[in-house]
């Protein structure tokens, strides 16, 4: 009787420990961008106008990472597992999967989330209107090169972008307050040899 008990308290010890039926812990994947060694990149980045230091030709930001899962992990989501989502930790009762697109606990509206499949083996957390979930991964300071340029989006959709290779201050510190704030949803900042080359700004409704 004292074998069985021992047999059945370690059954239990490793159930609780991991075993094949236990929880999983789903989060998005690393990031691909070391915030300290930033060489060759393009990064969503956030940032305001006064983030940008003219006499030392500087701009500090934080760099974020789109929150991308494994579609493996995905597709063996169960109830009880817990999906980290847009910096929360989500636990799983229901999923409901139509044309790609994956519905959890209800969506957003109900404290859930909405994945989508993605390229690459990959699901990419959504938020509204489609957008991606973003994590920020660092603040850094960086070296504007020579001949940077800034693209920015104007305010409708069907209007071409401005490209400006000079007078860059004096167009940023033109904007309106509302566009003075750039985020990591419509923001890509690419980094050659460690230097800020190009500032692209897309338009998002």
């Amino acid at each position: 009787m004292r074998k069985t008990l021992t047999l059945l308290s370690l059954a239990t010890a490793l159930c609780g420990c991991g075993g094949p039926g236990a929880p999983k812990r789903i989060a998005p994947l690393p990031a691909g961008t070391d915030v300290t060694a930033l060489a060759d990149c393009t990064v969503p980045a956030g940032f305001t106008v006064e983030d940008i230091d003219w006499d030392s030709r500087q701009l500090a930001l934080v760099l974020f990472n789109e929150d991308l899962y494994d579609a493996a992990e995905i597709h063996g989501m169960k109830a009880g597992d817990t999906l980290v989502y847009n910096g929360d930790t989500i636990i799983v009762s229901e999923t409901d999967e139509t044309d790609g697109y994956l519905t959890v606990n209800g969506g957003i509206e109900e404290g859930g989330a909405y994945l989508q499949a993605h390229e690459g083996g990959t699901y990419r957390g959504t938020m509204f209107d489609d957008h991606s979930v973003y994590s920020p991964i660092g603040k850094t300071t960086v070296p504007l090169a020579d001949g940077w340029v800034i693209i920015d989006c104007r305010e409708n959709p069907g209007e071409p972008s401005d490209t400006l290779r000079e007078g860059q201050q004096a167009y940023l510190e033109a904007l309106a307050e509302y566009r003075r704030q750039f985020s990591p949803l419509d923001t890509r900042v690419r980094i050659r040899n460690g230097k800020v080359t190009h500032i692209e700004r897309h338009w998002i409704p």
